[in-house]
């Protein structure tokens, strides 16, 4: 003779509704869940708390990085990038212009010279100046730090970011070689550029945990280089100190929620720097302080 099968207990109701009956346990914090509520989880399923708690504790990675096979972001182990091959292409194509450097007209009419920008009010040339090179050497070092370099910042930043930031780094070390040059000394060359990508690269790596070792030697020796012979250090000043702000800024921006507080930091922050290099650039003359 046989006894009758006990009733099975019922469901515990879910904890978020109590008048329905829970279907599962929350992987996370072992709570009765119903199936409105039953997220899925990389393992099981969670309650909707659970899921934004670990959303929060999870590291965002800013939206603007993209790494793949030979697009890693870290330097001698990135391929080259188009914005990358696009500067270099408009700086040979500038320097064909020039005559290989020897269009003397080119560079006076278009050179950082301190001297013009304040009395004529010719500002163009802190951004033209960045595109002339004196001669095969001066072309060939500036470009060849920007392609060991630049491919692994546009990686980190992406193409936009990177363009700005080799941009403005340009414009910033113009800023600092008009301010700190005698007025009569006119200057030319991206150095103030590569500097910045130089500079942006080792706030990048040290954020990101990034052998940053060779590009901290390479950027020191191309600082030592600018108080040699005709090369300016001042424009290798002003660009790394304005390519590593804008480095910090760009992968912060890159590590908030939303993508609009991400784009409002991004160029509010680029806009900020625009605006202080313009106004050291229209309100000092240059002449009263230099190091010469």
């Amino acid at each position: 003779m046989s006894s009758p099968l006990p009733e099975p207990a019922p469901a515990p109701p879910c904890y978020r509704h109590p008048d329905r009956a829970a279907s599962v346990l929350c992987a996370h914090c072992d709570r009765p869940i119903c199936t409105d509520c039953m997220v899925q989880a990389p393992v099981g399923w969670q309650c909707p708390p659970c899921t934004s708690e670990g959303a929060k504790r999870s590291r965002q990675v800013p939206a603007f990085t993209h790494t793949s096979p030979g697009r890693t972001g870290v330097v001698g182990s990135t391929n080259p990038t188009p914005m990358v091959l696009a500067i270099i292409a408009v700086n040979v194509v500038v320097f064909f212009l020039e005559r290989f450097g020897t269009d003397t007209r080119l560079v006076d009419r278009y050179a950082m010279w301190p001297a013009a920008v304040h009395l004529e009010n010719q500002y163009y040339r802190a951004f033209t100046a960045m595109w002339l090179h004196a001669n095969f050497l001066h072309i060939f070092f500036n470009m060849l730090a920007l392609l060991i370099v630049g491919p692994a910042v546009e990686v980190l930043l992406g193409k936009a970011r990177f363009l700005a930031l080799y941009l403005v780094a340009g414009l910033g070390g113009s800023v600092c070689s008009y301010l700190l040059s005698q007025p009569n000394v006119a200057g030319i060359g991206a150095s103030g550029a590569i500097m910045g990508i130089l500079g942006a690269y080792v706030v990048l790596g040290l954020r990101r945990h990034l052998p940053v070792a060779p590009v901290v030697g390479l950027l020191v020796l191309n600082f030592l280089i600018g108080f040699t012979g005709d090369i300016d250090w001042r424009a290798h000043l002003g660009g790394v100190v304005t390519g590593s702000v804008l480095a910090l800024l760009y992968d912060y921006a890159g590590s908030v929620r939303g993508r609009t507080r991400e784009l409002a930091m991004t160029i509010g922050g680029t806009a900020a720097i625009l605006a202080v290099l313009a106004l050291l650039i229209t309100g000092i003359a240059p002449g009263h302080v230099n190091f010469s």
